[in-house]
Order: structure tokens, then sequence, then C-alpha cells
């Protein structure tokens, strides 16, 4: 499954083996700047695709707000028509309103939906999805369970998010530029410090580097996984054919993988690859001190006195290929090849610089040879053409394909010759022309007598016969018309508490919480009896109804410690970030409070809720801004800690043994700014970070207070509606996403 952010990186998938390309549309697309495809143009991809036997999937993977709904419905069914072979759809409440609505659609659920578990699975699998892609921190033994129940999907090569699947709201808060509606302009990659011995110095703490797994996806093939994605459609047709053709040589046991995976490294590689999540996280992981693209090594730098410097090397550069020059890990320069340099064997010249050194390593980051490679390829359908005619007669073209066997006849007749009469080698050579059709033909004509026919009638007729059998190899569907969408007019009740906290200091319940109708519990350590022991002991002389706090990412294995080590009968509910929570509470039966991590930005997605029995009441989007969030019945975050990630890794690389194992840490940027950073324990430790800047209590019918991070002195001011030093207005009232 190859990615396609526009024309050229959708041939190149096609030409160099992917079996389905996957594209956004100028509309609803998680990577909005991406060229990416339209509505109007999109059908001349899927026949492209579909005659070269590849499937096209469309990704309509952002939250969608109120106004933008029957846009949405008419985005999908246009691209259906046009010849997609599934959707890819990211709100699963909306995705199950659209099957509804249009059943002939295959629906496939987004990474961005976080499904990581079984409860998730089976829930995408029951709102009528055929498909899960799956997030990528899903482990292996998680993945080959999900296999085994609906079909998945499996990121196996590109970039790698810092926060869980959906979950990410820092570059919303930071610049009003939301990941969830494609406009991330990926904070993640900037330089950052924590303040843990070791991690002190500004580096890139949050930069992954990217997935690459290589011979690994063999092992995902036997586990059941049916489709192996390659992430990048903001990359470029090299990298897209490079990733193509070295999975595609990996599944079919040919070509040289060694000269695949160099090709691959050349067009994209951060930090020299990571196996990611699904293995467990290597000490790859985190790419701190290269953060883009830095390509393969080729060389080491010899000073050079005066204009240039000599690379050692035995690589052959071409005019315009680009280098990185990196000493110990970090990068300390670059620059392109040109002709005009002096010549030397052993290497070649760059230009040179003043903090150059002897042994710094070149690596090759642009490979103008591989682009005209890639540009090059071409995927052909073989085509058997038989002529016949004859004087008096017309012609007959019988053509074999994957199809089977089609006849043409010529609506003109040849007639005797008055001169020269055409052979069958000029029979021959007219369809020997395929025009701009990717044919490979094998003509043989058969010719009796001396026929003749006007050269402008056979051309037409050759363009015409080529035309039918693309249209043939192309396929079809019968178009939908527009539909009613309908939905059971169901809606959450009025909650029956008017204000809710998340905290996870019990020492916390002292600061004002009386004004409170529920209190949330996000434990620091979810197999810790005395947590909640303390928790319960603290709130026991206050009437509040108590939720258990679950994060979006949760594997089986979290889940299972959960119901082993909580005392999950002394809630009143969950409060859960993750849909996945929706199975969980049916088969525990508790009540569900959908949190912030629902992602609801709309009343038909709330609606699909209200219809799960153990729905119970739900929080909007902290995207939303207050006019958004106007006729929406639900909590809103009005105060307190801003969540922007949930990390599925540690961030200092899994160094256990030297780990002071504090509960709380500082990110801080170049700016000088604070992100605190949550460290929790669920299956293993977790984090999450929060926003530099709380957020000023606001204004609402149903406000929610996310109290982490927070002193007893700040919380107390937050439920109080005091404004605090650090607050910003952010998310819930800016309007600006």
């Amino acid at each position: 499954m190859a990615p396609a952010g526009d024309e050229a990186a959708f041939f190149a998938a096609v030409h160099s083996g992917a079996d389905a390309v996957y594209l956004g549309l100028t509309d609803f697309s998680a990577r909005k700047s991406a060229v990416n495809f339209s509505v109007e143009n999109l059908k001349k991809y899927t026949d492209h695709a579909h005659a070269l036997g590849v499937r096209v999937h469309v990704a309509l993977n952002t939250l969608v707000k109120e106004g933008e709904l029957a846009k949405f419905f008419e985005c999908a069914r246009l691209a259906w028509n046009a010849g997609a072979d599934a959707l890819i759809v990211q709100d699963i409440f909306l995705g199950k309103i659209l099957k509804e609505t249009y059943p002939e659609m295959v629906l496939h659920l987004s990474t961005q939906a976080g499904v990581c578990n079984l409860y998730g699975a089976r829930l995408a699998k029951r709102y009528g999805f055929s498909r899960v892609i799956l997030a990528r921190e899903t482990p292996f033994d998680g993945i080959a369970a999900i296999a085994r129940e609906i079909e998945t999907e499996v990121f196996v090569q590109g970039a790698l998010c810092t926060c869980f699947s959906g979950q990410c709201y820092l570059s919303a808060c930071i610049g009003g530029n939301s990941g969830n509606r494609g406009r991330c302009k990926q904070p993640c990659r900037k330089k950052y410090s924590i303040d843990r011995r070791g991690f002190g110095e500004l580096a890139y703490r949050l930069s992954l580097s990217d997935l690459s797994l290589g011979e690994d996806v063999k092992k995902l093939a036997a586990a059941g996984v049916r489709s192996f994605k390659i992430e990048g459609r903001m990359r470029s047709a090299s990298y897209v054919g490079a990733a193509v053709a070295y999975y595609r040589d990996i599944f079919d046991g040919t070509g040289d993988l060694a000269a695949d995976l160099s090709d691959l490294k050349r067009a994209y590689n951060r930090g020299d690859y990571t196996k990611g999540y699904v293995f467990g996280q290597d000490k790859k992981l985190i790419s701190s001190a290269v953060q883009g693209h830095k390509g393969e090594r080729v060389g080491t730098l010899e000073r050079a006195n005066g204009k240039y410097v000599f690379v050692r090397s035995s690589f052959a550069p071409s005019e315009g290929d680009g280098f990185k020059i990196i000493r110990g890990e970090a990068e300390v320069g670059g620059g392109a090849y040109s002709s005009v340099f002096p010549n030397r064997k052993g290497g070649f010249f760059l230009s040179s610089r003043p903090d150059y050194r002897d042994g710094d390593v070149v690596y090759l980051t642009n490979d103008t040879a591989l682009a005209g490679r890639v540009a090059a390829r071409r995927k052909t359908v073989p085509l058997e053409i038989a002529l016949e005619t004859g004087e008096n007669m017309p012609l007959s073209v019988k053509v074999k394909g994957k199809f089977g066997e089609r006849e043409f006849v010529s609506p003109f007749v040849c007639e005797s010759a008055k001169t020269r009469g055409l052979s069958e080698k000029d029979f021959e050579e007219c369809f020997c022309k395929t025009d701009l059709y990717p044919f490979c033909v094998s003509v043989k004509a058969k010719v009796a007598g001396a026929p003749f026919a006007v050269k402008s009638a056979l051309n037409a007729f050759r363009r015409d016969v080529y035309a039918a059998v693309w249209a043939e190899l192309a396929g079809g569907r019968e178009e939908l018309a527009q539909r009613e969408v309908r939905v059971e007019g169901k809606k959450l009740p009025p909650p029956t508490f008017s204000a809710a906290a998340i905290l996870d200091d019990p020492s916390l319940l002292q600061a004002g919480c009386d004004r409170l109708g529920t209190v949330i519990f996000a434990p620091k350590n979810y197999k810790n009896p005395d947590e909640f022991d303390e928790f319960f002991k603290k709130s026991q002389y206050y009437a509040w109804h108590k939720y258990l706090y679950l994060p979006a990412f949760m594997t089986d294995g979290d889940i299972d410690a959960v119901k082993k080590n909580v005392p999950l009968g002394r809630f009143d509910g969950v409060y859960a970030e993750g849909t996945w929570a929706i199975g969980f509470c049916a088969e525990q039966n508790l009540k569900l409070f959908a949190g912030t991590g629902f992602c609801f930005f709309n009343s038909l997605s709330l609606s699909e809720f209200a219809k799960e029995d153990c729905a119970e009441t739900a929080a909007l989007s902290k995207e939303l801004s207050a006019a958004e969030s106007e006729g929406l019945a639900g909590f809103r975050l009005a105060g307190g800690a801003i969540k922007v990630m949930e990390l599925g890794h540690c961030p200092f690389s899994k160094t256990c043994d030297s780990c002071d194992k504090k509960d709380a840490y500082v990110l801080t940027d170049e700016a000088g700014r604070r992100f605190p950073l949550r460290r929790y324990v669920s299956g293993g430790c977790r984090f999450e970070l929060f926003n530099c800047a709380a957020l000023a209590p606001q204004t609402c019918a149903y406000p929610l207070y996310d109290l982490r991070t927070l002193s007893v002195a700040e919380a107390h001011a937050c439920l109080n509606g005091e404004r605090l030093a650090s607050a910003t207005q952010g998310l819930a009232s800016s309007g600006v996403l």
C-alpha cells in the first residue's frame, strides 16, 4: 500500500509494483499540505490504476465540523463514483452513518482512530468497517489477535508520529494548525531539553526515526496482516518508488535487497531507521541528533585548501546530487555536486566551508540518478492482437488479455488497392502504436489479397479499439445517487452533574472540589492499589460521581492489567479517551463518560454514540471553539491543563537503569517555554505532554477541568474561575482551528 501526494508519486507507486495506492482529496485529507487530488480528476487516476491491476484507496481522514457534514458525505459519494476501492475515514461514528447510507461502499478505519486493541477492532467491525489501519504503537501480539478478528493494515515504512494516533494537539496549541484537520506543522521535529540528567541539552527530544521493518514484514504476513502500508504522502516520487520496489522484492523474493535499501536510504532516511513499536521499542526510536533526511553514507572528507573539499568515495556523483556532512551525530553542513568542480580519482569535490574537518562523514541525500530510474519505470498490460482482413472486407481485430478475448470489427471495408495495397507489416506497425496507453502488444496480421484503407480511418479505428480495451481493463461501477442521511434522533440525556474535573493527586481534593459533581481519577500507577485506597478514603465525604480515567492508548495487556488491579466496582463509571472503551464498558457493565479524545466535532457523531447502552455523557473535542460548540450537547474543556500528546514510548530511550523515575518532568523549547511531561504506569511507563500554558477559565454549561500538572493552589484558582499567571485563552475560545 503506497502513498501518493501528487501525480508523480502516484505513477511512481503504480509503476514500481504497488498493489494499492492511497491518496487524499482537496478536502478532508490528513495531509492538507500535499498537492492531493480532486473529485473532478480522480477518475483519471483510478482508471489508470485499475487497468494495471492496482487499487486506489481515498483518504477522508480528518475530523468534520457541523457545517461540513453535507460536503463530507458528498465527497465520499463522488470519490466512490470516481472508482475508489475503499474510503479511509477517521471518525468511526460518521463512518457508521456513511455505511448505513451507502452500504455499497467499502470503508477502512484510519490509523487516526487509534485502534490498538481488540475492543477497538470489534467496534469497527460492528460499525461496518471492513478493515482497520492499526495505530503504529500496536504490539505484535495485539496485531496478530486483531488480524484474526478483522482485516488489518499495518505501517511498515515511513515517518512515525511522536503522539499516539489522533490525540495530538501540539501543533494546534502552538500555532493554530490542527493535526486532526490535516494542517500539522510538526513542532515535534523541533529542539527541546528535558530536566533529567543526560537530557538537559537542546536536541530533537520528540522526533522519532523513520520506521523500516524490512524483511520483518514477513512475520506480520504470517500473523495474518493483509496490507503493508508505506507512509509518505508528503514525500517525493523517488521515495515512493524506492520504498515500493524494496517491499515488492521482499515479498516476491526477487531483486537485490541491499541495492533496494540503498536506494531507499538515499530517497529518505531519518535516524537510520527504527523497528518502531511492533517488536518492542528499540534504542533507535528517537532521532535526537539529526531531525530530517540523513541519506546514505558514501564517503569521508579530506581537507583541501581553498574553495573545494575532497570527498574520499567510490560513489560517482551526477550533476545536482545533494549531500549532508555529519560529524559524530550532528549535521555540520551540506551541498550539491557540480560538474564544474575539479576532478580527481578516488572521489569527488564539494564546496568547502571553514568548519569542515578531516574525517567528517558525507551522506548522499539527493540521488538524481535514482530519480531518473524511478521516473523511467513503466508497468504495462500485455495484449495479444490478431488482425485479419482482405479486399472488400472489414478489418477484424481480436484482442486477448487478462479480461479474456474481445473482437472488434472496423466500421469501414478495406477496398481493393488501385496501386499498392497494405501489407501485413503495415497493419502490424499501425497497431504496435499504443498512443498513451501502457500496453505491451504482440501483433500478428493475416491479409488476403491487396486491401487498402485510408490511413486516418485506420488510425481512428486503432484508437477506438485501444480506448475500448482500456475501458474494459479500468472497469466501472454503477454510480450512487445522492441519498438522504438518516440518523435516529437519539441524544444523550442532560448530565446529572454540572461540572467535572480530572485529577491524579488525591491532595487536590482540597482545592475547592466541593464545586464539582464528578471527579475523574487518573492514577499515576494503575497497578498500585494504595493509590486507589487513598483516593476513595479522601473522597468518601463528598457526594461526587467518581470515574476512572482510561487513556486512548491501551493495549490488550494494559486492559487486562486494569481488570486485574483496578477496583472497577468502586467507580460509578469510566472516563475514557478512546472509542475502544465502548466495548470495555459494555462488557464490564460500566457507564461511559466519553472524553475529549473521542474527538466529537459534530452532532451526528454524538447521536451515534448516544445509541450505545453504556453511553452516559460526553466531552466535546478540545479543538472546537466556543462558537462551534454551541448547540452540541456535551462537556467542554473549560480550564486547567491542556494535554497535547499521549506518548506510546519512553522519551528517554528506555534507559531504565539510570532512570530517576520521577512522576513529572519539564520539556523546554528553544524559546524557553516549559511543557509539563507526566509519567504514569499502565502496562509499563507511559508519558503525557501538556501545553506550556494552562487554559484560562471559560464559562460554559458543562465545564470540564483538567487539574493534572497543577499545584493545589493553581487547582483551587482554576475551579474558582481565577486566571492563572500562565493561562491562555487557548483552544476552547480562539476559533483559529
